[in-house]
C-alpha cells in the first residue's frame, strides 16, 4: 500500500468512525515529542496533570483541524476530579485553584508542537518563569480565557499521546509518515533585575530575576532553512520586598 493510499484511509477512517488508540500502527512513526520533569510537584498538581492528559491521549488532529486544549479538557471543577493545588496568577503569585498543575501539561504539548512543526494559533505565557520549561517554552492556561492553540499543516493527521510516570510527563505525536524535515527551538534573553519596594508585611521578600526572551524556531527541509519569530515574552522579576526597612 502505497503512503499516499494508507493516508487517504486513515483521513476517513478518522472521519467516520473513532481511531482505536492501541492500534499504533497506523501512525508508526514518532513525529515529535518532548518530557519535562513532575519532581517538585505536589501530588495534587500531579494528578490534575495526569487527568488532563487523559483528555487529551488520542485525540488526532486531522489535516488543516486546530488542537484546543480547553475545548478537550473542558472545565476544571471539583465534580470532574480536579483538585486544588497551586498555579501563577496573572500577578505572578501562587493561588490554589481546582486544576492547578495543567499548565506543565500545556507546555510539554506546547513544545511537542513546536518540534512537529504546527503552526501556533494561541498560546499565551505564564506571568513568571516556571522550572519545567525554559522561558519562552512555556504554555498557560486559564479558564476559558486564555488557551492553546495549534493548527495541523500537514496532508496527514497526527495522533497525540499523552503518558507519565513518577517523574516524566511525555506527549508524542505521532504520524503515517516520516517527518521529512528537522526543527530547532532557540531563545535570546536579556536578564531583568528586581525592583526594590518597602512592603507593610512582616517578612520581607529576597526578590529573584526576571527575563525578556524572544523564542525563534528554525524548519530544516531538503537543505532550506526557514527562520520563524514565535514570540516575545517578559517575565517581569519578583520584586525585593523590604519589611520595616529590613530585608
Amino acid at each position: 500500500m502505497t503512503t499516499l493510499l494508507r493516508i487517504s484511509l486513515l483521513l476517513l477512517l478518522v472521519a467516520l468512525v473513532p481511531v482505536d488508540i492501541n492500534a499504533e500502527e497506523s501512525f508508526s512513526h514518532l513525529w515529535s515529542g518532548y518530557a519535562t520533569s513532575l519532581s517538585g510537584r505536589s501530588p495534587q498538581q500531579r494528578s490534575n496533570a495526569i487527568l488532563a492528559g487523559r483528555y487529551i491521549d488520542g485525540h488526532i488532529i486531522p489535516p488543516n483541524g486546530v488542537f484546543s486544549f480547553n475545548e478537550l479538557v473542558g472545565g476544571r471543577s471539583h465534580a470532574k476530579g480536579f483538585e486544588a493545588a497551586p498555579f501563577l496568577n496573572g500577578d505572578g503569585l501562587l493561588e490554589d485553584a481546582p486544576g492547578g498543575g495543567i499548565c506543565q501539561l500545556a507546555s510539554t504539548i506546547y513544545n511537542a508542537g513546536l518540534l512537529g512543526g504546527l503552526e501556533v494559533v494561541e498560546r499565551h505565557p505564564h506571568s513568571r518563569t516556571v522550572l519545567h520549561v525554559p522561558p519562552g517554552r512555556d504554555a498557560t492556561i486559564a479558564s476559558w480565557r486564555k488557551d492553546l492553540k495549534f493548527k495541523n499543516p500537514f496532508q496527514h493527521p497526527l495522533l497525540i499521546r499523552v503518558g507519565s510516570d513518577n517523574n516524566r510527563l511525555t506527549v508524542a505525536l505521532r504520524a503515517p509518515a516520516e517527518k521529512p524535515f528537522s526543527v530547532e527551538v532557540f531563545s535570546e534573553q536579556v536578564a531583568l533585575e528586581a525592583q526594590t519596594v518597602v512592603g507593610q508585611a512582616i517578612k520581607g521578600q529576597k526578590g529573584g530575576r526576571g527575563f525578556s526572551t524572544t523564542t525563534w524556531r528554525v524548519i530544516m527541509k531538503n537543505g532550506v532553512a526557514k527562520k520563524e519569530l514565535l514570540s516575545e515574552d517578559v517575565y517581569p522579576a519578583p520584586s525585593r520586598i523590604l519589611a520595616g526597612g529590613n530585608e
